[in-house]
């Protein structure tokens, strides 16, 4: 297994040492183990939902190329535009839960 040596803040020093003196974790490498983990999980999911963004931007300028998409002139078409959304997605939404 790989060593590192890293430089702690004296609070965070403390908090390590109390962790293995309580006798929660064996050493001061399953402290920082148990906190690098949360870390690595958010960077895991971070990077799914980059690439789902990417493939979503994809796909919108796909169906840009082939002609669909609405073109909206003033800030009343967008509110309504997305009032119509709303609804549709509220509608489709008490669908499945209705059916389920």
């Amino acid at each position: 297994m790989p060593t590192r040596n890293v430089d702690l803040t004296d609070d965070l020093d403390r908090f390590v040492e109390a962790g293995v003196a309580s006798g929660r974790f064996g050493n001061a490498s399953e402290v920082v183990g148990e906190a690098l983990y949360p870390l690595e999980q958010r960077e895991r999911e971070d990077h799914a939902k980059l690439e789902w963004l990417r493939n979503a931007v994809n796909e919108g300028f796909d169906a840009i190329d082939r002609g669909e998409y609405v073109t909206l002139n003033s800030e009343q078409e967008v509110d309504n535009f997305i009032d119509k959304l709303r609804e549709e997605v509220s509608a489709e939404l008490a669908a499945k839960r209705n059916s389920a």
